[in-house]
């Protein structure tokens, strides 16, 4: 490749570190034209853009391009068919902390299967809520609206497959782009001589070249990550809505499900139907008549005594005879 024109394509939130890049080629010789992505799915796909124009291509992959809809619509056919053409270069994402109002390094990695899924899973889920915000929503374009839902749909369906291409291919990180004069960038150019030339040209601008600020606010960056954690486990009730709904539904179904829930409820309202204070009048009743039966015994049991002492006392003997009738008898 002896051509001098590069397409350089990356998210337009990567703008600064793509502008770095570009002044520290400035003495290349290389023009660069720029291409640059948004996640809005208004304009035309980068990669239509970047399929309709020749010249060999510097893509700078983020986190930001992998979340970004313009970047990524037809993403899969660009690295398809101009695979050969393509200089990937993984550089890392930005985010801005909403508190601290300064810039957060995110990492960009897609070696690991944990990695691909993870934007997987954020492709997908930007695809249901848009459907979920369609049922909720009645004023609005529908033409524009199922056209921008198609794209989403699309992209969710080959972004596992547009990384797992990407992994494939010869990318560089920025580091290693950077390294030993952009030794790579002319190994890919096919130019061993510009390299030597930009080599005599470019060791002095290349050391004296400060990094960006991003990579300056490195340290602040890991408690600007946490904060956000923080920040995020107390947003965690808001789901609570659809949770409430999950909760009050299931109550019902739930009872009668269970086996035996009659024979558990049965018992409870025999326990209320015999109440015992209505057997105590009873109990006091019998314990009212009571007395009046004994005072009857006792009348009775001390005129018998009484008759029996008097019985006793008449006939004595007749006690002693008694055992000696037996005995004769026996």
């Amino acid at each position: 490749m002896s051509a001098k024109n590069i397409a350089i394509a990356y998210c337009a939130d990567n703008e600064q570190t793509v502008k770095q890049i570009e002044q520290q080629l400035s003495l290349s010789g290389y023009q660069f034209q720029h291409f640059a992505g948004t996640r809005s799915t208004a304009n035309p796909p980068l990669a239509d853009q970047l399929l309709n124009q020749p010249s060999p291509i510097l893509l700078i992959v983020s986190d930001n391009y992998l979340k970004a809809a313009q970047c990524m619509h037809h993403g899969l056919k660009l690295l398809q068919e101009k695979r050969n053409q393509i200089l990937p270069v993984v550089i890392e994402g930005i985010s801005k902390d909403e508190q601290a109002g300064k810039p957060v390094k995110i990492q960009t990695d897609f070696e690991r299967v944990s990695d691909i899924i993870q934007y997987i899973n954020y492709w997908q889920d930007q695809y249901l809520d848009l459907r979920r915000q369609k049922r909720q929503i009645h004023d609005l374009d529908e033409e524009a609206f199922n056209s921008h839902l198609k794209i989403m749909r699309e992209i969710s369906s080959e972004a596992g497959e547009f990384l797992r291409v990407l992994r494939g291919m010869n990318y560089l990180t920025h580091q290693q782009l950077v390294a030993n004069s952009y030794e790579q960038f002319f190994k890919f150019t096919d130019d061993q001589e510009g390299w030597n030339r930009f080599k005599s040209k470019a060791a002095a601008s290349l050391a004296a070249t400060p990094p960006p600020p991003v990579f300056e606010e490195e340290p602040a960056a890991p408690p600007a990550v946490e904060e956000e954690k923080t920040e995020a486990a107390p947003e965690a009730p808001a789901p609570s809505t659809e949770a409430e709904k999950t909760i009050e539904e299931p109550p019902a179904p739930d009872i009668s499900d269970i086996p035996g829930i009659s024979q558990l409820e049965e018992p409870q309202p025999e326990k209320t139907e015999t109440p015992l204070p209505e057997e105590a009048p009873h109990l006091i009743e019998a314990e009212e008549e009571a007395p009046a039966i004994e005072s009857n015994l006792e009348k009775e049991v001390a005129e018998a005594i009484a008759s029996g002492m008097e019985e006793v006392a008449e006939e004595p003997p007749v006690s002693e005879e008694m055992p000696e009738e037996e005995v004769e008898e026996e």
